[in-house]
């Protein structure tokens, strides 16, 4: 379905994100307008609560801040590509967003000059705007191959993997890289961490290590089920 030389033309990308300050209380601490900001934001989240889930804004800054970038930051961008029958896996992480968007920026920027395209899963939707948006705020130029503005569709440089598993349907594209993986028969990337466990493991913990490693998990994980897709 997919085709081989999409795969060995593409650069596989996964992001990990937290809450820019470990609680909403150091939030009101260190920046209170944005803290203020989140209460507003939260009158929007409390209308999407899932059953048992709390809607204390308290709470929600802690699993849901990390998926808003104005909020939240990024910790580990893990890039993949294939060479030959191997998956070679580079990873930015740390402390210092901004020195992981500038390395990341020169890996996208020479991933154009190759003519490659950037490939994930829900990248359209997650991954590239927040890491679009965190280089504005960071000051930083987004390379060419992550802008989106005054481009067509078909002028953007994504396969999303999502998106080719939706076959066109509207609203079909939200099955996460845990479900997909399993139904394609590929071992899954979330035995030891998923998603809602990173800004904890971040901010409690320190397990950055943990975290780079969870991340190229993923993008390994994606790297597969493109290759069970592909002929």
């Amino acid at each position: 379905m997919i085709p081989r030389i999409l795969l060995d033309s593409s650069v596989f990308i996964d992001i990990e994100t937290v809450g820019l300050y470990s609680s909403l209380d150091e939030a009101y601490d260190k920046d209170r307008r944005l803290a203020d900001l989140w209460i507003k934001r939260c009158k929007w989240l409390q209308k999407n609560i899932e059953p048992g889930e709390s809607s204390d804004p308290h709470d929600l800054w802690e699993t849901k801040a990390s998926l808003h970038p104005e909020f939240g930051k990024i910790i580990c961008i893990s890039f993949g590509v294939f060479s030959g029958s191997l998956e070679k896996i580079t990873s930015f992480y740390g402390d210092d967003e901004k020195d992981i968007l500038e390395k990341s920026n020169k890996i996208l920027a020479n991933s154009r000059s190759k003519n490659f395209k950037v490939a994930g899963q829900n990248i359209k939707n997650f991954d590239i705007p927040y890491i679009g948006k965190r280089m504005l705020i960071n000051s930083i130029v987004p390379d060419v191959i992550i802008q989106t503005w005054n481009k067509k569709p078909w002028e953007t440089s994504f396969t999303d993997l999502s998106e080719i598993l939706s076959f066109g349907a509207w609203g079909q594209t939200f099955s996460s890289l845990e479900l997909v993986s399993h139904v394609l028969g590929v071992e899954s990337s979330k035995e030891n961490m998923d998603g809602s466990k990173v800004h904890g493991s971040y901010w409690k913990e320190n397990r950055i290590e943990a975290i780079k490693d969870y991340c190229e998990s993923d993008v390994l994980c994606t790297m597969n089920c493109f290759k069970k897709l592909s002929s």
